[in-house]
């Protein structure tokens, strides 16, 4: 377990650490900043110096006619610019042709290298050192451990000649290694110095606590507060003296608690066996409630099954679905975006006459069902009235709409009947409710349907398009 004086070491530590890292950092990468530009400038200087020690009549020789003479000249230039900085590696003149160079000379050779003597980087940058002085990314070159370079132009168009120079990288990494080292040996002398400082402070801070804990074991212990402490004249003698006052005042109110604490033990003793038997009583009367609420809600659920439900087939009666249409009209907001399907069963009359109304019961039974089976889980479809049907399609277009009373037309030609040989058919008239038209013109508009397509023959679907009406099957 840490100590008191321990967690504020740790933690002046930790704020050291902190501040003198980023510190460190700010002035290491400040300053190595400088020093690459710094280094990258010298070699800019370096490489216009060799360049105005070239003869440019010797590097055209060289380059036109490969004049042995001119090509030594042009070396021993180049070395003894290698030779006064032991900084530079290699120097060398080139020639661009286009996308391809040649190595005229090198401080290394007789100037015949290949081409693979530049590097990738060198290779880019003969265009831009053809106009002016330029040098690598010096960043890069530091990162990866390579050699620098700078190349400048030799001369003045059209002569298209360029001088480059390398830096020795082991010279650059030597000075990065010397600036880290100055750099981590200046942030260990200064952690160490706010250590020591650290360190007296948390000494005098301890002090005073161990003061204050003393006092806090006497308050405890119920024993005088310790005397005889010299004032420092900081913080804590004003919390010292606030503690002994407290002190007091907590034990005259401790003998005060005690004698209330008593009388209130036996109160609230009273009171709890007052409270056992009231909430006795509201739980039965609770349970009671609970009971007669559960069986209501029960009843009123279904007295709603039944005024939206039809007894018979199951579906929506009339007065649901005349709710669920009001509903659709005020969620479209009145631009439209439903249809709606009627249908009635053909000869449902002589069906009832023939065989009964029992058998017509099922007929419609079935038919529902087919309906239902048509819709799947949306409960958008109601008896309408006697034999007739009633549909709404939300979000469905008018042909869309003629398309799904089409195949309820045909589930139900084919749906078996109770009766052996009875054939049951049904007709149809769709409608589509149109921008600002009234839920009662869309659905005078959808039966006029209904009533062209039993003209039409019966087991039909007719389609309201506005007032032209069109036989869709």
């Amino acid at each position: 377990m840490l100590t008191i004086k321990r967690q504020l070491l740790l933690s002046h530590l930790a704020v050291i650490l902190l501040g003198a890292g980023a510190l460190g950092a700010y002035m290491y990468w400040s300053v190595s900043a400088q020093m690459l530009d710094a280094v990258g400038q010298r070699l800019l200087d370096n490489v216009r110096l060799i360049e105005s020690s070239l003869d440019p009549d010797d590097i055209r020789a060289l380059g036109d006619r490969a004049d042995s003479a001119a090509g030594e000249r042009v070396i021993g230039r180049l070395r003894r610019a290698i030779g006064l900085n032991v900084d530079l590696a290699s120097a060398y003149v080139v020639e661009p042709r286009g996308d391809s160079l040649r190595v005229l000379a090198t401080s290394l050779g007789d100037g015949r290298a290949g081409g693979d003597f530049l590097s990738s980087e060198e290779t880019s940058l003969l265009h831009r050192g053809m106009e002016r002085a330029v040098v690598s990314d010096i960043r890069s070159a530091a990162s990866q451990r390579a050699e620098l370079s700078a190349l400048a132009p030799i001369g003045t168009a059209p002569q298209h000649y360029v001088v480059g120079v390398r830096l020795n990288a082991e010279s650059l990494q030597r000075s990065l290694h010397l600036l880290r080292l100055s750099t981590l040996g200046a942030i260990l002398f200064g952690v160490l110095l706010a250590l020591v400082l650290s360190r007296l402070l948390a000494e005098r801070l301890l002090r005073r606590i161990r003061s204050l804990g003393d006092r806090c074991r006497a308050l405890a212990a119920g024993e005088p507060q310790p005397t005889g402490q010299p004032l420092i004249g900081d913080e804590f003698d004003r919390v010292i003296a606030d503690f002994d006052a407290t002190a007091q005042r907590l034990r005259e109110a401790s003998a005060q608690r005690e004698a209330a604490l008593a009388a209130l033990t036996q109160a609230n003793a009273q009171l709890e066996n007052r409270v056992e038997e009231r909430t006795r009583a509201i739980e039965e009367a609770t349970h009671q409630l609970k009971s007669e609420i559960e069986n209501r809600l029960q009843v009123e659920a279904l007295l709603a099954e039944a005024a939206l439900t039809d007894g018979l087939t199951g579906l929506l009666n009339r007065r649901a679905m005349l709710e669920m249409l009001v509903q659709a009209l005020m969620a479209s907001r009145g631009q439209g975006g439903f249809s709606v399907v009627l249908a009635d069963i053909d000869h449902f009359k002589r069906i009832n006459d023939a065989h009964g109304h029992g058998v017509g019961d099922q007929v419609l039974a079935a038919a529902a069902n087919e309906l239902e089976q048509l819709q799947g889980d949306n409960r958008h479809a109601a008896r309408w009235g006697g034999e007739e049907f009633f549909l709404l399609l939300p979000g469905t277009g008018l042909m869309e709409a003629c398309r799904r009373a089409e195949e309820l037309r045909a589930r139900i030609e084919r749906m078996p009947t109770p009766i052996r040989g009875l054939r049951v058919t049904v007709s149809l008239g769709v409608a589509e409710i149109q921008a600002g038209e009234a839920l009662e013109d869309c659905l005078k508009r959808c039966d006029q349907a209904l009533y062209r397509a039993k003209d039409a023959g019966r087991n039909a679907v007719v389609a309201a398009s506005g007032n032209a009406f069109a036989t869709m099957s």
